[in-house]
């Protein structure tokens, strides 16, 4: 088997893991998700406004919330980050921005669609607009990223 193949069997395989460890942190329920929620009955439809609700309150009324909040923004930015870097090396059909784009919000939606539907069989999990914004936009990073470490000539083989 060459190299190239080889690589590419990797690379689905560590994208097949990544995608389970992105449901077993978001979905299945464990005795660790009403710890790392603030609060198991938060459904938030308004786009950024518990984000900057949780900063203002870290602000104003107890320093010691900031860790919370910063951990939730960058740990929502950190989830679908690898699914913009692998993607495009996936498949040469979603080497644009615009693919990226819509493929992460699709699996934030549906990650927060499932959220909110395990709830009415006690799921304890926060369900927030903001996560979308803020995995989508994690995604696109990782694009991003895999723009800046392609090499010239894969630039002129593959145009995004």
């Amino acid at each position: 088997m060459n190299s190239p193949a080889v690589f590419r069997r990797v690379l689905i395989a560590t994208f097949v893991v990544y995608l389970a460890v992105v449901a077993a942190l978001t979905i299945v329920p464990t005795h660790l998700a009403r710890i790392r929620s603030a609060d198991p009955n938060h459904i938030n439809i308004i786009p950024l406004g518990y984000s900057f609700k949780c900063y203002r309150t870290a602000r104003d009324e107890d320093p010691r919330l900031t860790s919370f909040c910063l951990r939730n923004t960058l740990g929502n930015i950190a989830l679908l980050l690898p699914f913009g870097l692998m993607l495009p090396l996936l498949t040469t059909r979603r080497q644009s921005l615009k693919r990226v784009l819509l493929l992460a919000l699709f699996v934030s939606l549906t990650i927060e669609t499932i959220q909110f539907g395990l709830r009415f069989v006690g799921n304890p999990r926060a369900v927030d607009i903001d996560d979308v914004l803020l995995n989508t936009l994690g995604a696109c990073l990782g694009f991003l990223i895999y723009l800046a470490m392609r090499t010239p000539r894969s630039r002129a083989v593959a145009r995004p």
